[in-house]
């Protein structure tokens, strides 16, 4: 369930906001929210929004036939372009997990009380 409310959200937000960051106030809102454990919080951020980055990278570069991508892992020193799109979702995912992690945590706290 949360990592289905943290997908939907973090695509709505960057379909509107397209400011990277907001997948970490998506995720931490959601896990504060909806979070059962340490270890789902972890995971459905990270799938949440690993999922989103890498379909969004993967449709942005099949339109313009994986130019880019292909300059920007020459410059990294990567194989192919595709290895972009695992770099991109990992990234993202971490950063994800790390927030819907944190939100949790907070709620753990909030709830001790």
């Amino acid at each position: 369930m949360l990592f289905i409310i943290i997908a939907l959200l973090v695509f709505i937000t960057q379909s509107l906001f397209a400011a990277w960051w907001w997948i970490a106030v998506v995720a931490f809102v959601a896990a504060v929210l909806v979070g059962r454990s340490n270890l789902e919080a972890f995971l459905s951020g990270f799938l949440g929004v690993a999922c989103v980055w890498v379909a969004r990278a993967y449709f942005i570069n099949q339109a313009n036939d994986g130019l880019l991508s292909g300059k920007i892992a020459q410059f990294f020193s990567l194989p192919s372009g595709d290895w972009l799109l695992i770099v991109t979702g990992i990234t993202g995912g971490l950063v994800g997990a790390f927030a819907a992690w944190t939100g949790y945590s907070l709620k753990a706290i909030w709830s001790k009380k």
